[in-house]
């Protein structure tokens, strides 16, 4: 049966017609798992393991990348100013994710892994120097969107552990790339803030630190994946790789998801809603958002959503929107915003204090993460895990919704939560949304994932970045002027202290004319609140998505049976008779 079952894989997945793919010759994974659960077993070496290290180790630099200048963002803005564009500094990045994910694992589907995954690395060098020398913040988001272009790859390394380790092992593979990117997150904030306390432009560091990283990714890419099957669709024209792409879906959406990004990046600060450059880009790419939608269910079925995802179970549906949730909370709020609430209402004063304090963030979604991956492999079950960390989730954006400048100790505990909610999404969704593809569409699926992650996270940016800075543009110079000028301050004076305030200098403070002890203390406690209603209202509009994120986690269909001993593209010396 374990031969009968390769010969069906071959003739589903070898030699597709380019130009179309029927949905009756592929096969969704739950429609033939007594197939996969006849395979034989592999022994696994070195080699794989190697393999999936250095996959990991790619995802750690990708990590740094978001985590290492998001949380210093504040810092840069005092350095190179510009705060309307800042949010560019996390958002480039991710508009290349976003956008390039899925084109870039359909790709790779269809060529060739090991040079995809290996080139944009160095591209990102490249970027990473650039912004490392940064004069302007225009200078630095333009290395930051060549940075961006190994962020795309990420629908190929988290692909690789997945197709190189038995399926049964798909949840730990998984979770060994999320432990990667936990160590990104923990270094990036560390370094970040300690660089950045001990020098001013300390926050360059970050940048020259990730090019040896993508350095490093390049060369252990090419040392160490030696992959010796072909691809699924053997040997195509160049005429026939184009169409295999979906030109047509890419582009569509290529172009919807950077307008919108850009209308929602510009609607966050630089212009209002009503402007020009917001709704012109908003309106257009919605409308291109929309043609992209019919395209892929009316257009074509093999395209870069291709429709064997939705066979067998409605899990890639429900898995991505909740990735898409999870990228919302993770790169606004938990990554930018936090460390901006832990400075701007006084709990800590410095990069480093703020670094030292997410550690209770980092190291539990660290540690969380073990438990959590044994589990699901153990009891092949991703749904409860699942569902219990989208209630933590829940429970983070709650508290955080009622955060007040006391709460200085809590918001430590609030950390510590959201590092237990944070670890079961990275680890099992990806695995979910593995399960709905043949290995034939397995990076076209996991870009898909993570395209929809890294959109999330710069839709929540920006509609975050818009709930605060809107309003702190209405509030806050009132609220802090106002109070000054109670505890003495001469009205004349206001306009210094708030420049003096927005450049976060002690020194700066002292010297406007009239202040005092009394007066900065009282404009100090206003300053806070104020940026406490703005995160406050910030967080709570994050509610309802983590609520319907919860409800499309609790109707997953169960994986159990899909967890067997199936290796669908091994790096170890077998022999075709021994591949299941």
């Amino acid at each position: 049966m374990a031969e009968k079952a390769d010969q069906i894989h071959s003739e589903v997945v070898e030699h597709p017609n380019p130009h179309h793919v029927p949905d009756d010759k592929i096969i969704a994974p739950m429609e033939h798992i007594q197939d996969y659960q006849e395979a034989q077993h592999i022994n696994l070496s070195w080699r794989s393991w190697m393999v999936v290290f250095v996959t990991c180790f790619a995802i750690m630099a990708q990590v740094f990348v978001v985590v290492a200048a998001g949380s210093v963002i504040a810092f840069i803005i005092r350095d190179l100013g510009d705060a309307a564009l800042s949010g560019w500094i996390i958002q480039g990045p991710l508009l290349m994710q976003s956008v390039l994910s899925p084109v870039v694992g359909r790709l790779s589907d269809v060529l060739d892994r090991k040079y995809l995954a290996g080139i944009p690395p160095l591209i990102a060098f490249v970027g990473a120097v650039i912004s490392a020398k940064a004069t302007s913040m225009a200078m630095l988001i333009g290395g930051g969107v060549l940075i961006g272009t190994t962020l795309s790859t990420i629908a190929i390394v988290q692909a690789i552990p997945s197709e190189v380790l038995p399926l049964k092992y798909r949840a730990l593979a998984n979770g060994f790339a999320f432990l990667g990117g936990a160590v990104g997150g923990l270094v990036g904030g560390l370094g970040a803030g300690g660089v950045t306390n001990a020098n001013p432009e300390g926050w360059r560091s970050i940048f020259w630190m990730q090019a040896a990283f993508h350095l490093a990714t390049t060369i252990g890419i090419f040392a160490f994946y030696h992959p010796p099957r072909r691809s699924d669709y053997g040997k195509l024209s160049v005429k026939e790789v184009l169409w295999a792409i979906d030109p047509i879906g890419s582009t569509l959406f290529v172009a919807s998801a950077t307008l919108l990004l850009l209308a929602l990046d510009w609607a966050g600060g630089a212009y209002a809603w009503s402007d020009v450059h917001v709704a012109a880009p908003l309106g257009v790419g919605l409308g291109l958002l929309l043609l992209f939608g019919l395209y892929e269910w009316k257009g074509r079925d093999d395209g870069i959503v291709a429709h064997v995802f939705f066979k067998g179970s409605p899990n890639f549906a429900l898995s991505v929107f909740a990735f898409g949730v999870e990228g919302w909370m993770f790169y606004s709020a938990v990554n930018s915003v936090t460390p901006q609430i832990v400075l701007n209402l006084g709990f800590e004063d410095n990069s480093w204090s703020i670094s030292i304090r997410q550690l209770a963030y980092s190291l539990t979604s660290l540690f969380a993460s073990i438990p959590i991956t044994l589990y699901a492999t153990k009891y092949k079950d991703l749904k409860t895990p699942l569902i219990l960390t989208y209630i933590l989730f829940l429970v983070v954006t709650i508290c955080y919704s009622v955060i007040t400048p006391t709460m200085s100790h809590a918001q430590i505990g609030f950390n510590v939560i959201s590092g237990i909610g944070q670890s079961g999404p990275l680890t099992l969704l990806v695995a979910a949304v593995q399960f709905t593809a043949p290995h034939a569409f397995l990076s076209t699926a996991t870009g898909l994932a993570f395209s929809a992650r890294a959109i999330g996270g710069a839709f929540g940016s920006a509609v975050l970045d818009a709930i605060i800075n809107g309003k702190l543009a209405s509030t806050y110079d009132s609220s802090v002027g106002d109070a000054a000028v109670a505890a003495g301050l001469p009205r004349a004076s206001v306009a210094a202290l708030l420049a003096a305030f927005a450049s976060g200098s002690t020194a700066a403070m002292e010297a406007v004319e009239g202040s005092n002890a009394k007066v900065l203390a009282a404009a100090s406690e206003a300053s806070r609140w104020a940026y406490a209603h703005a995160y406050r209202l910030a967080w709570a509009s994050i509610v309802p998505f983590v609520v319907l994120a919860l409800v499309c986690v609790a109707c997953l269909k169960g994986v159990k049976e899909l967890m067997t001993e199936r290796v669908e593209a091994t790096v170890e010396h077998v022999g075709e008779a021994e591949k299941a």
